[in-house]
């Protein structure tokens, strides 16, 4: 007798429903937070380039593009208006360490030490070609991963649950266990019958020849 599920199909079909409610709303909650979490925690280069002296010394983050590489000078506006000097920004970067280049998009999070120098404790780029390395080894990896699912795993239509594909489902092995014991009885059933005739005829002493 086959061991009785605690929760059945119903319940995973609703913890199904519940892991894919929760997933879907963990991506809107990702989506709708700030790309960099410090932003919501410090004061970002909107605050900062407008009114310079009121964070002297505090930590801040500023996001904008590099204007100058020898120094790193970056610039909180497109068009080139609020230029700070970034120390330390090549040895911060947290992606690669490759020096910075004229034209990247860089967010760095450090302490403002005058109107125009930041001391920076992390630099992230923000270049396409990161997002597209990200992009693509996740598609990599989901593929990886889906393939390994379809090849090894299969669905129990019966018991509505994912089984390993070498499985052999229960009830065929049942079935195929009885169809073999059956013909077993009924060849040995048609043999006794074929030579009981011959022997009871030994025992009363009417066969063979006289």
């Amino acid at each position: 007798m086959p061991a009785r599920e605690p929760f059945g199909q119903r319940g995973r079909f609703l913890a199904g429903v519940v892991l894919l409610t929760a997933l879907l709303v963990l991506l809107w909650w990702t989506g709708a937070a700030a790309a960099t979490p410090l932003e919501e925690a410090y004061p970002n280069e909107v605050e900062v380039t407008s009114n310079r002296d009121a964070y002297v010394g505090e930590r801040v983050v500023l996001g904008g593009f590099v204007v100058e590489t020898d120094p790193v000078v970056i610039a909180t506006r497109a068009s080139g208006y609020g230029r700070f000097t970034v120390v330390n920004a090549d040895d911060s970067r947290l992606q690669s360490t490759a020096p910075l280049e004229r034209g990247d998009d860089v967010t760095v999070f450090g302490t403002l030490a005058d109107e125009s120098t930041l001391e920076a404790d992390r630099t992230v780029t923000d270049e396409l070609r990161d997002t597209l390395y990200m992009f693509a080894v996740s598609f990599v990896g989901g593929c990886w991963v889906l393939v390994r699912l379809v090849r090894g795993w299969r669905i129990d239509r019966d018991r509505f649950a994912l089984v390993p594909r070498t499985a052999t489902p229960p009830t065929a092995g049942r079935r195929d266990g009885d169809t073999g014991s059956s013909l077993e009885a009924v060849a040995g059933s048609s043999e006794r019958a074929r030579s009981r005739p011959g022997r009871d005829r030994q025992r009363n002493g009417t066969g063979g020849d006289r």
